[in-house]
């Protein structure tokens, strides 16, 4: 078998949510060996969040959980509890990296800090997610996917000319965050591998997403403009033959292709329409226009036609569109993982290709405790005895 990326690499995985859990599935499908840890009796709350299987509310039937955890190990352990603490530390003499988001200063509280476990390895990796990151003004505050995606300046790119903005659907703040702390940790492990000394990884969600999608953030830093692109290059989503396709209009090359692309070549030649300015004082008149064309037109072949003419047309699949998707069928995106409870089913793949050390999806994401006796008896040595005392006293 090809190694892979990060094989042989061990990742403790303090992570619950999303941002953490998105981090370490990208570790873990590059073979890194990560194990889950939770918190006994009810894991992370990423187990109590929808989409279920058939809607039934259930622990083990989350497609969220599912999609997260893939390809890791997963034990209980209550970290609050004093000998938690200690059976964490055994686990950090032979682990590579660590990632935890909880909030700041609590892994402190915990004794668990970088500084305490570096003591215990010096060759450790520690990856802290955060909403804002380990110092600063704002460490303590509290935030979300929103607060996050309008603090970056992302909100004057969301909604419609005229309308409140809305919210980008999705996770993708987490996702963003979780990107940066996979990269962030790949970097500190490479120069670990070079100097034999590891390193404390600090990732803000906000920074995080500012670096993503800083183009509102940048053009306000540099010259104070409040830059709203939606009213000047953007027509949203409009309605054709099988569904919706959206339409941007980046400049004026893009409008004159477009006009001739959709038979509408006087409206290229309109003066009230000459620049970015003028057609968003115009928008509603020329959403109309371009509604009549295309009312008619089937939306793959408006989508496939505006691909081969460079047009920003973008396909507003449904669910089952974008699993069959052709692009998607012949890059293998979609893969099938057989779980316990929920049984075959298709879930992303790799976030991208890597030919000589390529991305694997080995196992579906854990039970909630499914791995205790693998690691806490071959890895610590525990007997089953000791096991079952833990549990008893609700520490694993």
């Amino acid at each position: 078998m090809t190694d892979q990326a990060l094989s042989g690499v061990k990742v403790l995985d303090l992570t619950h949510y999303v941002a953490g859990p998105y981090c370490t599935r990208m570790l873990a499908g590059f073979g890194a060996e990560v194990i889950k840890i939770e918190k006994p009796g009810q894991g992370d709350a990423a187990r109590r969040m929808a989409p279920f299987l058939n809607d039934e509310p259930d622990q083990e039937r989350s497609g969220l959980f599912l999609y997260l955890n893939s390809n890791k190990k997963g034990i209980t352990l209550d970290l609050k509890s004093e000998t938690g603490v200690k059976i964490l530390k055994e686990l950090v003499k032979d682990t590579d990296v660590v990632i935890e988001n909880f909030r700041p200063g609590v892994m402190e509280r915990f004794g668990l800090d970088y500084q305490t476990l570096e003591q215990i390895n010096p060759r450790l990796v520690m990856t802290s997610i955060s909403n804002f990151g380990q110092t600063g003004p704002y460490r303590d505050y509290k935030s979300s996917h929103l607060i996050a995606w309008m603090m970056s300046g992302m909100r004057y790119s969301d909604g419609a000319p005229g309308e409140k903005p809305v919210q980008t659907g999705g996770w993708l703040s987490h996702c963003l965050a979780g990107v940066h702390a996979a990269v962030g940790t790949a970097a500190a492990l490479y120069q670990r591998n070079e100097t034999d000394v590891g390193q404390h990884v600090d990732v803000s969600m906000l920074e995080s997403v500012i670096l993503a999608t800083c183009y509102p953030t940048t053009v306000f830093s540099y010259r104070g403009v409040v830059h709203n692109s939606i009213s000047k290059e953007r027509f949203g989503l409009i309605p054709c033959k099988g569904g919706h396709i959206g339409l941007n209009l980046f400049g004026r090359l893009n409008w004159e292709m477009m006009c001739t692309f959709l038979g509408m070549t006087e409206l290229s030649e309109d003066a009230r329409f000459e620049t970015p300015a003028l057609r968003a004082e115009h928008y509603e008149e020329l959403k109309a226009a371009i509604a009549e064309r295309v009312t008619e037109r089937e939306q793959m072949e408006l989508f496939l036609s505006g691909v081969e003419w460079r047009l920003p047309i973008g396909l507003v699949p449904t669910t089952g569109e974008v699993i069959d998707s052709p692009q998607h069928q012949a890059r293998g995106f979609f893969e099938e993982v057989n779980h316990p409870v929920m049984g075959k089913v298709s879930m992303p793949g790799a976030p991208f290709k890597m030919i000589d050390t390529p991305w694997q999806l080995k196992s579906p994401a854990p039970l909630l405790g499914e791995h205790n006796e693998e690691v806490y008896g071959k890895r610590l040595g525990y007997t089953k005895e000791d096991l079952v005392q833990l549990r008893e006293q609700g520490i694993a």
